[in-house]
């Protein structure tokens, strides 16, 4: 059977995934980049089922420097650059994934402009969406050919 790994902060990605996807993929869950790249280093998994913001997670679970984003990005506004990282940190896992060198395909459940899909495809190949929580959606993203 393929293996699904769901990246999130909380567990509805995981119940959703074991109550609709289970049929066809075996599922496992990280919660953070970390716990994600310590399962994949376990097991290799198919594909990857991603949440885009992590607004539950603690900082130190957050992959970017909160102090670095804050002096970049917010003029050394610290609560912005922490929600920021909580806002994008599906794509910060998954680059950091990326440069571990796992590639499998990325669903996120979120309704990208065709822009925004389109630099996650070129910063880190292959990325899908699908704009809801349809089970069939999300499994003919998880299997269509890249």
């Amino acid at each position: 059977m393929r293996k699904l790994l769901v990246i999130e902060d909380g567990n509805e990605y995981e119940e959703f995934a074991r109550l609709f996807l289970s049929d066809s993929f075996e599922i496992r869950a990280a919660h953070s980049a970390a716990e994600a790249l310590a399962l994949l280093a376990e097991a290799p998994a198919d594909g990857l089922l991603v949440d885009l913001r992590f607004d539950r997670s603690v900082e130190s679970d957050l992959v970017g420097d909160i102090e670095e984003t804050a002096e970049r990005l917010f003029a050394g506004e610290r609560t912005s650059a922490i929600r920021y990282l909580r806002d994008n940190q599906g794509t910060l896992a998954l680059a950091a994934l990326r440069e571990a060198g796992y590639d499998q395909p990325a669903v996120f459940v979120h309704d990208f402009t065709p822009r925004r899909l389109a630099n996650l495809r070129r910063l880190y190949g292959d990325v899908r969406a699908v704009p809801s929580f349809d089970a069939g959606s999300i499994r003919q993203a998880l299997e269509e050919e890249g």
